[in-house]
């Protein structure tokens, strides 16, 4: 297998990582072929070979405005990560455990990339929440599912604010992952 880097968190894929994550992607990738990044979903159009992260230069240079949305849009996706970690320790299912640890991993990552864009060192302090009341896997799974929603509205409207070229790339390519989560936490893909 040919390494890959993954162009829009800058990971290599190589024969040791390359079904990390596999329960959070509906098709699997196979050693002589691979589809997604399995650290943060990105497809195939975005895993070059000898290939580096897309730069964004100086955070500085950002104006205040895309600082914003980017800062808004590291705390949505840890926010989604947390759920996610939280909801594989309630899920009764094994299947759904899983995919909810893989989500989690690939949620967190995508909070990392934010981090990278908008020059953030750290992670913001979010209100605990409290998910006991969701007490069968079809409500969790429901639950990701308005999320994974909110996610892709999210990318979607503001990367028409963004100027930034290469920020509007990265909020494609995780629109379109989270858009493969969609599908995947609908009650019928996972049970």
């Amino acid at each position: 297998m040919n390494k890959l880097i993954c162009v829009v968190c800058g990971m290599e894929i190589n024969d040791k990582n390359y079904d990390f994550n596999k329960e959070g992607f509906i098709t699997s990738n196979h050693i002589d072929n691979i589809d997604t990044c399995p650290f943060c979903g990105a497809n195939k159009e975005y895993l070059v070979q000898g290939g580096k992260a897309i730069e964004f230069g100086d955070s500085g240079k950002l104006d205040s405005t895309t600082l914003k949305i980017i800062d808004h849009a590291v705390k949505l996706e840890i926010f989604n990560g947390d759920f996610y970690k939280k909801a594989s320790k309630i899920a009764k299912d094994e299947k759904v455990k899983k995919v909810f640890e893989a989500l989690s991993r690939i949620e967190y990552m995508h909070a990392r990339i934010h981090k990278k864009i908008g020059g953030f060192t750290e992670d913001p302090v979010l209100r605990e929440m409290d998910y006991s009341k969701y007490n069968s896997d079809e409500i969790l799974l429901e639950m990701a599912c308005k999320r994974e929603k909110h996610a892709v509205e999210y990318y979607e409207k503001y990367s028409s604010v963004v100027e930034d070229k290469n920020i509007k790339s990265i909020f494609k390519a995780l629109s379109m992952v989270e858009e493969e989560h969609i599908q995947l936490t609908d009650k019928g893909q996972t049970l």
